[in-house]
């Protein structure tokens, strides 16, 4: 079952600032967790994070999330 959401939230700037930071923090641990598990300890080294993201969703959420969230900040001319 394959169902895309679609999620409105407004933020001001420095509320966004600190979610993407906060959403960066949270992906970099999940990544760096997967990165050297066994399961991907034979993978190529140019595929092992897509196929992380493959295999755990809610750490391609976060990412989906971030580069949305960088993209409207620098739409309202905010440093990202």
């Amino acid at each position: 079952m394959s169902t895309n959401l679609s999620i409105e939230i407004q933020l001001n700037a420095l509320q966004a600032e600190a979610y993407l930071r906060w959403l960066t923090s949270q992906y970099e641990q999940l990544m760096a967790a997967c990165w050297y598990d066994d399961k991907y300890r034979y993978t190529p080294q140019g595929l092992r994070g897509k196929r992380i993201l493959e295999d755990h969703p809610h750490i391609a959420g976060l990412n989906r999330t971030m580069r949305e969230l960088v993209k409207q900040l620098r739409v309202q001319g905010v440093p990202a």
